[in-house]
């Protein structure tokens, strides 16, 4: 009995320690954090003020590719003041500035016909990687890094 307490506790404290969430207000993950938590402590948002939250910019996923996407749906990755995220019938990858919703950069890799003639309904979004000196964000097609030159 105390073996399995003992191996208990052990994995109580693993997940415990899983379920911080995402941290410092960026979102490196779809899920928010490794675990997929979709949780952020952030509580500058509360039942108190929601309401008088306004709009500070709009950004438009218009002209991003040969079709209108009508339903494009994105979970944005949050990264150092910078918005990661796809667009588009072609995926173009966008980096937006999260405090001005100025595009900093897009890429567009280019599948000729392939790309030209391929129906997408869904938008798989953006992985990010960094190993504390390089950082890069991927998509399902392509590596692309986010450091400037």
């Amino acid at each position: 009995m105390k073996r399995n307490t003992s191996i208990l506790l052990v994995l109580c404290g693993i997940a415990a320690q899983a379920q911080h969430g995402a941290t410092n207000g960026e979102w490196r993950f779809y899920g928010g954090d490794a675990g997929s938590t979709k949780y952020s402590s952030l509580d500058r948002i509360n039942a108190a003020n929601v309401n008088k939250l306004e709009i500070a910019w709009r950004w438009k996923a218009e002209n991003f590719g040969p079709r209108p996407d009508y339903n494009w749906e994105v979970t944005p990755l949050m990264i150092g003041g910078v918005l990661y995220f796809t667009a588009g019938s072609r995926r173009d990858a966008i980096a937006v500035d999260a405090a001005t919703g100025e595009t900093l950069w897009m890429y567009r890799l280019d599948e000729g016909e392939r790309g030209d003639r391929a129906v997408r309904t869904q938008n798989r979004g953006l992985a990010y990687w960094t190993d504390g000196r390089r950082r890069a964000c991927a998509s399902h097609f392509s590596r692309l890094s986010t450091d400037r030159a």
